[in-house]
């Protein structure tokens, strides 16, 4: 069956993107939790006209996040002075401390969204986070952690 995405779904296409799936999984999955809309001639049209849109939009994106990208340079560093216990922190260094502190520090705004980390920070050291400014393009910075004194 062909659908039209009306929102990202994951594995499968973004907004406005035509996919043929399973009768069964639009049926039961996509169509009821409103994800998608099924495609019809005039439903293709409006969806072709709305991804070139998507498209022209994403490219400004894409074009704006690589200037932060190189003003933001692979390598940044942003450091932290937290209480610890031998190497561990009381408590912990979050994806919106890490955001607050690369607006503070470079001048630049990110989301906590935009970046990537497995687990919290919880000890003392250096640590690369991956921050993806824009689909396809991403950008490591150090997180330095040091003790108070």
């Amino acid at each position: 069956m062909k659908v039209i995405l009306k929102k990202r779904v994951a594995n499968l296409g973004h907004e406005w993107d035509i996919v043929n799936v399973k009768n069964g999984y639009a049926r039961n999955f996509l169509l009821p939790r409103d994800l998608a809309i099924p495609a019809t001639e005039g439903q293709l049209k409006r969806a072709e006209k709305f991804k070139e849109e998507r498209m022209k939009a994403l490219e400004e994106v894409v074009a704006n996040a690589k200037a932060v990208a190189d003003k933001l340079g692979s390598g940044a560093e942003v450091t932290f002075t937290k209480k610890a216990r031998g190497e561990k922190l009381y408590g912990s260094i979050k994806e919106q401390d890490i955001a607050e502190a690369i607006a503070k520090a470079h001048k630049i705004e990110v989301s906590k969204e935009m970046i990537h980390m497995k687990d919290h920070i919880k000890a003392l050291g250096e640590h690369k986070v991956k921050v993806e400014l824009a689909e396809g393009v991403a950008v490591n910075i150090i997180v330095k952690v040091e003790a108070e004194a």
